[in-house]
């Protein structure tokens, strides 16, 4: 009876994987509602409706506009200080980014550099690709947990957050291993001159902001779609962070011409990559945070198929990072970051896109 009983819940859960993998995609600049401004540790989550959960946080975008690719059409620049903080907060690692000289990556932190409480679902193992999971379940009130993994990867030792943002955001990449994705598209390429005067220098340079587009594929389940603003910051430390959310309600109309039938919303609430050079030139930390919302799905019942596709990804991408491949197209690439370069197209022979979270 023993048997039986651990037989029923193995098929429970292989069945709830298989669907749910079948449509959720993995990230989100990419890509959006965020964590609630508290300023101390504390489980109170400030509450937003939830007939605006398929749209983002409203608190996370001014009200200034720069202009894009496509003439007559303009973005709206993202809040810096508010999206910077709540990363932050969440984020030890985006912390040592913006504040560190010399960032000493995951082995310098402790338990007390968490803003929140977070309930580990992998306990730490530095044997392992991804050395820690955590969660917190309803982070900010919101239906889906945020989920945070950490890991260590070797690879590229220039343009780190434009080539990691690759593996989400181009095509032939993300299909290697999400195997839902049906679209990914970076569809507005922000001016970053434009940019400049909304930004701190705190923040970082500022090599990547734009609007991408996901759509998931027909399966057991109808597609779903997220339309997100996404960034790449570097840092003078040779750190970068890759961000996303959500767009407002009132960006509608940058949905892309060729896909004008809506269907089932996602919402990426709040994401960030950072990533974090330790050791040598080809040894970084990574520390990866996502909330997803996956539209009319259980929220309790998300969290588990996203930690696997993050796990999926992170496996596919430590095998590329390593690869011939990469090192041959890089190596054509100048040395350093070109500061002085803010065209987007310069960056990895014209190829490189935004990212799109899941």
């Amino acid at each position: 009876m023993k048997m039986k009983t651990q037989l029923l819940r193995s098929f429970s859960r292989v069945f709830y994987l298989s669907s749910l993998i079948a449509f959720i995609f993995t990230f989100d600049c990419t890509s959006g509602a965020g964590p609630a401004r508290i300023t101390r540790r504390t489980k109170h989550y400030a509450s937003s409706p939830r007939s605006r959960c398929a749209f983002g946080d409203p608190k996370y975008f001014t009200g200034n506009y720069i202009s894009t690719n496509k003439p007559g059409v303009r973005i709206k620049v993202p809040n810096f200080d508010v999206l910077f903080e709540d990363i932050c907060k969440v984020s030890p690692l985006a912390r040592q980014a913006l504040d560190d000289e010399c960032p000493g990556g995951l082995k310098a932190l402790d338990k007390d550099a968490d803003v929140y409480k977070w309930k580990v679902t992998d306990s730490y193992n530095p044997n392992r690709l991804w050395k820690q999971i955590d969660k917190i379940d309803k982070f900010d009130n919101k239906i889906p947990p945020i989920v945070r993994l950490r890991s260590t990867l070797h690879g590229p030792n220039k343009r780190r957050g434009e080539t990691f943002s690759d593996v989400f955001s181009r095509q032939e990449l993300r299909n290697q291993w999400d195997m839902a994705n049906d679209v990914v598209e970076e569809i507005y390429t922000g001016n970053l001159d434009e940019l400049k005067q909304y930004q701190h220098e705190k923040y970082g340079t500022c090599s990547m902001i734009g609007v991408g587009y996901v759509k998931t594929k027909q399966s057991v389940v109808s597609p779903r779609e997220q339309m997100t603003l996404c960034g790449v910051q570097n840092f003078p430390n040779g750190a970068s962070i890759i961000w996303a959310v959500e767009l407002e309600e009132s960006q509608n109309f940058l949905f892309p011409e060729c896909q004008p039938k809506r269907v089932q919303r996602s919402t990426t609430h709040l994401f960030s990559t950072t990533i974090v050079p330790v050791e040598d030139d080809t040894t970084f930390d990574v520390e990866y945070v996502l909330q997803l919302e996956i539209g009319g799905f259980p929220g309790w019942l998300t969290g588990p198929v996203i930690v696997e596709t993050i796990k999926k990804m992170f496996k596919w991408t430590d095998g590329y990072f390593r690869s011939d491949t990469l090192a041959q197209k890089l190596a054509s690439l100048p040395d350093g970051e070109d500061k002085d370069s803010q065209n987007p197209e310069d960056l990895l022979e014209k190829e490189q896109t935004l990212l799109m979270p899941p």
